[in-house]
This record gives structure tokens, sequence and C-alpha cells, in this order.
């Protein structure tokens, strides 16, 4: 399974909302332990080997613990995923104010 398409939405118009999703976009596309000097930084992709219920479930929780960290603009209210017979994963983050 690999991550092919990404979807940030937020719930209402926020101030700087390009700049949130852009941030968000490279935390959620950045491998976790490929950041020089930030090791933490970026999602940890081990689930992808697991069966399909899982690894959404263990992305979703990934996806939100790091945006707590690294993302303090907003919350991440919710993660839904959804993936094709070739295994590509597309996501859907929605936000809301912090």
């Amino acid at each position: 399974m690999e991550l092919s398409d990404l979807e940030i939405t937020f719930k209402e118009d926020l101030e700087e909302q390009e700049d949130i999703a852009r941030c968000l976009r490279t935390l959620i596309l950045t491998p976790a332990g490929t950041a020089p000097l930030c090791r933490d930084f970026g999602i940890d992709n081990s689930f992808l080997g697991r069966p399909l219920p899982a690894a959404q479930n263990a992305l979703a929780v990934e996806i939100m613990s790091k945006a707590a960290i690294y993302e303090p603009r907003v919350t991440v209210s919710e993660v839904t995923s959804e993936a094709t017979a070739d295994g590509k994963i597309t996501v859907k983050v929605v936000c809301s104010s912090g």
C-alpha cells in the first residue's frame, strides 16, 4: 500500500489556512525518521504492511497525534481513507480551529 492522494479541508475559514494546509501536507507526506535533526517529524508508515482496516486506523491515529504536536494552530477532527484494489490510499483530513 502507498499513500497516493491527500485532501485537507477545514470546517471554518481560517486566516492562515493555506499555510496550515501546506505544513500538514509536509508533515503527513514525510516518512518519520527522514528529517535531519528532527527524526520524530513525519508519519511512521510501518502500518502500510498491515491489513487494510488496521492500517487505516493506525494512519488516522498517527496523523492526529503528530498534527497535535507539530501543527498546534488546528485540531485534526477527522481522518478518513479509502484504498483502491491496487493498494493506493487516498486520505482526507478535516481540521478545525485549535
